[in-house]
């Protein structure tokens, strides 16, 4: 017969308490139902979302391609707008490329050292993920302050600012990389969803160490690689884009965390612990654009930074293959997975909270801008291209080599004659050679 459990607080009693089946049950399942909603953010299942957007907040798929053409045929002098480039399905991707396109900065004394002038020539892509809206929004904050110059008054810092970027700058923006997924997205209501129209992660489906374990392939994943690389047409903007230009730049914007990636993230780098060639700009970049923000942005090479691998992204492709100097992948806002979160509340802000995020942001930009203009006058100057800081290696063979030089010279007229590399001659003047003659 059972006996009713009383309630006591001594060990005895406790452990009777903790050990009853129905107990230990109850408290499987609560823990079961706290737990399964964070577990179905990794896959690609709706989730009941604690806010959804306000779409007179937030651009839907339909304002994205109005608002790019509005911008496109109000400012024709300085924004090109290329819909050639299509989805799966056939929707175009906004290649807009802004710049200004009746000058060029011209490099001090440039005449004089045989060199033109040049633009830092940046690609930039939004949208990869069907479910990260904060990005794209982030690219309109961009053009709307860079537009908004031209018809600030003259003098006026944003005059001066728009002035500076369009004349050192030449800007492509992919405004929207995925457009299929994003209209999956608008369409199914499931902000939880990554992929393209089939499901392929984008962001796993490039030639750079593709199909390894930082991927998945299983379709019902949220890491889907596709069947092969490069399987999407979506990724044909990107490969042909760097193709066609030289970018001196690459940046794939994210959300979910706030966190600035270097190349590597694959398994295949991490195991070799490859790094890029320029590393030490790289991380200085990273480290201004960390420091530009308001709130703290971790950055690093990608496997070093996070718990995971990832094989196949673009911006490995950038550095790895295209050997582009700057490929950088930034996830602009978010705090982390964690068991309270959903799916649209882990990429995108509140409604009422987007544009003080976009503020905040905004100086990722301009301090990009600053760094890269700088850093593409350096090259310009040098008579031999890309400048490279020299290895602590070669710097060390250096030292050594002075030290040895010195103790050869101070030990030099020390040594016996025969050792010596310019061993004493008798020097005979013209003055005696001419009373040797005559004798």
């Amino acid at each position: 017969m059972m006996t009713a459990c009383k309630c006591s607080c001594t060990p005895h009693h406790l452990g009777r308490t903790l050990c009853n089946p129905f107990l230990l049950l109850y408290i499987s399942l609560l823990l079961l139902l706290t737990w399964l909603p964070w577990t179905q953010c990794r896959d690609v299942r709706p989730v009941k979302e604690i806010y959804l957007p306000d779409y007179t907040v937030y651009h839907n798929l339909t304002r994205v391609g109005i608002h790019i053409q509005e911008l496109a045929q109000k400012f024709p002098g300085y924004l090109k707008l290329d819909t050639s480039y299509r989805s799966r399905k056939g929707r175009p991707q906004f290649v807009l490329r802004v710049s200004n396109f009746s000058g060029s900065y011209s490099i001090q004394h440039s005449t004089e050292v045989g060199l033109t002038p040049v633009k830092a020539r940046i690609l930039l892509a939004y949208g990869e993920h069907a479910r990260e809206f904060f990005p794209v929004e982030s690219m309109f904050h961009l053009l709307l302050n860079l537009t908004g110059g031209l018809t600030a008054p003259e003098g006026s810092h944003g005059r001066a600012y728009t002035s500076e970027v369009l004349s050192k700058i030449d800007l492509f923006i992919v405004g929207m990389v995925n457009p299929d997924g994003r209209h999956y997205v608008e369409q199914t209501k499931n902000y939880c969803w990554r992929g393209t129209s089939t499901g392929v992660d984008l962001n796993r489906n490039f030639d750079w160490q593709f199909g390894g374990p930082g991927s998945s392939g299983d379709p019902e994943d949220e890491e889907y690689r596709g069947p092969a690389a490069f399987s999407e047409p979506e990724c044909l903007v990107l490969t042909d884009l760097v193709t066609k230009f030289q970018f001196d730049a690459f940046l794939s914007l994210h959300s979910g965390t706030r966190d600035i990636y270097l190349p590597f993230s694959d398994s295949q780098s991490k195991l070799e612990q490859r790094k890029p060639k320029n590393l030490a700009d790289q991380m200085r970049l990273a480290k201004l654009l960390s420091d530009a923000m308001a709130t703290t942005f971790q950055h690093g090479i990608g496997y070093d930074l996070n718990q995971y691998t990832a094989d196949g992204t673009s911006f490995d492709y950038m550095a790895g293959v295209k050997k582009l100097p700057f490929s950088l992948a930034v996830e602009m806002w978010g705090e982390r997975d964690s068991p309270s979160k959903r799916c649209f509340d882990l990429f995108n802000p509140p409604n009422k909270d987007l544009q003080t995020a976009l503020d905040e942001v905004h100086p990722l930009y301009e301090t990009l801008f600053t760094f890269l203009s700088y850093w593409k006058e350096r090259q310009a100057r040098s008579p031999f291209g890309v400048i490279e800081e020299p290895s602590m290696s070669f710097m060390y063979f250096c030292l050594a080599m002075t030290v040895l030089l010195l103790v050869f010279v101070c030990m030099h007229r020390h040594l016996p004659a025969s050792l010596r590399a310019f061993p004493k001659r008798r020097v005979i003047s013209i003055n005696r050679l001419w009373m040797m003659w005559k004798d």
